[in-house]
C-alpha cells in the first residue's frame, strides 16, 4: 500500500485515501454536525450536535445527563471515514457509538446502557445530520 499524504490524512486531499487505512485519531477533528435523533424505530424526537474536536468526541445533547466527551477512533473506507467513541455518565451509564461521515453527512447509532442492582436499560437510538456551515 502506497503512503498518503498529511493533507490527504487529514481528509483535506484531492480524493478518497486507500481502503482500510487506518488515519490519526484526530482525523474528524474540527467537524461540528447538526444531528436529528430518535430512539431505533421511532421517529425524529431531538436535536442534538455533535462534535469532534482535539481527538475527542461529543453529543451536546447528551451533556445534561453527565455525558461528556470521550475519545473517539476513526477509519476510513474510500470516501467514507468510520468513528467509534464510547461516553459515560456517572448517574445515567454508558454510551457506545457507532457512525460514518461521508463528506458533510454524518449518520451514527449509539447504544445507552445503564445498569442498576434492581434492573438495566438498554436503548438503541439513531442519528442523522449534515455538518454545521
Amino acid at each position: 500500500m502506497a503512503p498518503i499524504s498529511a493533507d490527504t490524512a487529514r481528509g483535506a486531499g484531492d480524493g478518497p485515501v486507500p481502503h482500510g487505512t487506518a488515519l490519526p485519531r484526530n482525523l474528524l477533528d474540527g467537524k461540528t454536525f447538526l444531528a436529528q435523533s430518535g430512539e431505533k424505530g421511532k421517529k425524529t424526537s431531538n436535536k442534538d450536535t455533535i462534535v469532534f474536536q482535539n481527538g475527542r468526541f461529543l453529543s451536546e445533547g447528551c451533556n445534561p445527563y453527565g455525558f461528556g466527551d470521550a475519545p473517539y477512533q476513526a477509519t476510513v473506507d474510500g470516501a467514507t471515514a468510520r468513528f467509534h467513541a464510547e461516553t459515560h455518565s456517572p448517574t445515567h451509564g454508558n454510551m457506545v457509538w457507532d457512525g460514518i461521515v461521508r463528506g458533510d453527512t454524518i449518520e451514527a447509532t449509539n447504544t445507552w446502557t445503564r445498569k442498576r442492582w434492581y434492573w438495566n436499560i438498554t436503548r438503541e437510538y439513531w442519528y442523522k445530520g449534515q455538518l454545521k456551515k
